[in-house]
C-alpha cells in the first residue's frame, strides 16, 4: 500500500526517479543556476544574520522588550509562510504565459519534482534582497526595535527552510517529524489546496485550510486542477533541455 494517498497508480521505480528529477526551470541556462540552491546556504548565511542581530537587538530593546519582539517577528513569520504559500505560490488566477513561466519556476516545480534536492529550500540570490528590503522596512516602522523584530523573523524563516528540508530529505525518525512530513505529504499528493503550513501548521486550523482531500487522487505525472501551464511549460523545459544534450 502506498504510504501517502495520490502516489499508488504510479510505477515505483518510475514514481522514485521522476520526484529526484531536475530538470531545468529556466531556459538559460545561467538563470537555471541561480534557482538551485544547497540547504547549508541558507543555514550558514542567515544563522549568521541572526548571530550578530539578535545580542544588537536585545542591547537596543532591552530583554523584556528584545525577547517579546523576538516572539513577535517568529510569529509575524509563521502567518508570512501560510500565506505567501496559499496566496502566491498557490495563486488560482489565470495567468499569461510569462506570469505563468514565472509562477512555475516559483512552485510549481516543486511540486511536479519534490525530492529535487537542489530546490527545496529559496535560493538566496532571492531571499538575500527581500531580506535587505524587510530590514529597511523594519527599521522604519520600529526604529531602534526592528533587530530584535527582525531576528525573530529570520529565525522563523531559517526554521521553515530547515523544516522543509528535513520533511523531504531525509525521512524524519521522530513523532514530531513524522507528523510534519505526513502533514507536508498530503499537501504535495492528497490535496495541494489545503495544509499550507510547513513548520507552522497551526495556521491552516486558524484559517480553515487544514482538512479534507480531494475525491480523485493526484498522480504525480497529472497537472493538478489549474496547473496545466505549469505542466505544459516543465514539458517544454525537459524537452529542450534534452535536445541540447
Amino acid at each position: 500500500m502506498s504510504e501517502f494517498p495520490g502516489t499508488s497508480g504510479v510505477d515505483p521505480v518510475d514514481r522514485a526517479a521522476f520526484r529526484r528529477s531536475s530538470p531545468p526551470s529556466v531556459r538559460r541556462r545561467s538563470l537555471d543556476r541561480l534557482t538551485r540552491q544547497h540547504p547549508s546556504g541558507p543555514l550558514v548565511v542567515y544563522a549568521s544574520f541572526i548571530t550578530l542581530l539578535l545580542p544588537a537587538g536585545l542591547t537596543a530593546s532591552g530583554t523584556i522588550t528584545g525577547v517579546a519582539l523576538v516572539f513577535a517577528g517568529h510569529a509575524a513569520w509563521t502567518l508570512t509562510e501560510y500565506w505567501v504559500h496559499r496566496a502566491l505560490f498557490h495563486w488560482e488566477a489565470v495567468l499569461g504565459a510569462a506570469m505563468a513561466r514565472l509562477h512555475w519556476t516559483l512552485h510549481g516545480h516543486h511540486h511536479d519534482h519534490p525530492d529535487d534536492r537542489r530546490r527545496l529550500v529559496m535560493p538566496l540570490a532571492v531571499t538575500i534582497p527581500v531580506a535587505l528590503i524587510l530590514c529597511g522596512l523594519s527599521r522604519l516602522a520600529f526604529g531602534a526595535h526592528w533587530m530584535a523584530f527582525m531576528a525573530g523573523y529570520v529565525l522563523g524563516y531559517l526554521l521553515y527552510e530547515m523544516t522543509h528540508y528535513y520533511v523531504h530529505h531525509p525521512r524524519p525518525r521522530s513523532r514530531a517529524g513524522r507528523a510534519l512530513r505526513r502533514w507536508h505529504m498530503l499537501h504535495h499528493f492528497a490535496d495541494d489546496g489545503r495544509r499550507f503550513g510547513v513548520s507552522a501548521p497551526w495556521w491552516d486550523l486558524v484559517f480553515g485550510t487544514a482538512g479534507g482531500r480531494r475525491t480523485q487522487p493526484v498522480l504525480l505525472r497529472e497537472a493538478l486542477p489549474g496547473r496545466a501551464r505549469w505542466r505544459r511549460h516543465a514539458d517544454a523545459l525537459t524537452s529542450e533541455d534534452e535536445a541540447l544534450r
